[in-house]
């Protein structure tokens, strides 16, 4: 399947001092395990993913020249798409069923995001 306009995704932002990174790193191996046992790749079955990824680098002084420094920051992007609010909505409900790992999810959402697009529609795709 191919990610075209209309599709639904999430693309959260974080932004880790150094030192947690470990938390969060540990939250993203949890969080992909879930991803990996509870999601599809293909069929009629939801959720169906039709991208999942997990972004991370450093967070420079300026983002165009890695030769200004480092903020001593770590920052994090994680992007999921899927076809349409059925896919979204079995996402959240089997998300939330795993208590531990939802929990962690939104005490890094309020300790450490800085952007969130949450079920919001792709409006551009390379179709």
């Amino acid at each position: 399947m191919s990610i075209k306009r209309g599709n639904i995704g999430f693309h959260v932002s974080f932004v880790v001092p150094n030192d947690a990174t470990e938390r969060m790193d540990q939250f993203i191996a949890t969080h992909e395990q879930f991803m990996r046992e509870t999601h599809h790749l293909s069929g009629d079955q939801e959720p169906i993913i039709l991208s999942y990824s997990v972004f991370k680098s450093p967070e420079f002084n300026n983002p165009f020249d890695p030769n200004s420094g480092e903020t001593g920051n770590t920052l994090y992007g994680l992007t999921e798409i899927y076809s349409g609010p059925e896919g979204v909505q079995a996402h959240m409900t089997l998300g939330q069923q795993r208590e531990a790992m939802f929990a962690e999810l939104v005490d890094l959402t309020n300790t450490y995001c800085v952007a969130g697009l949450l079920g919001a529609p792709v409006i551009a795709a390379m179709e």
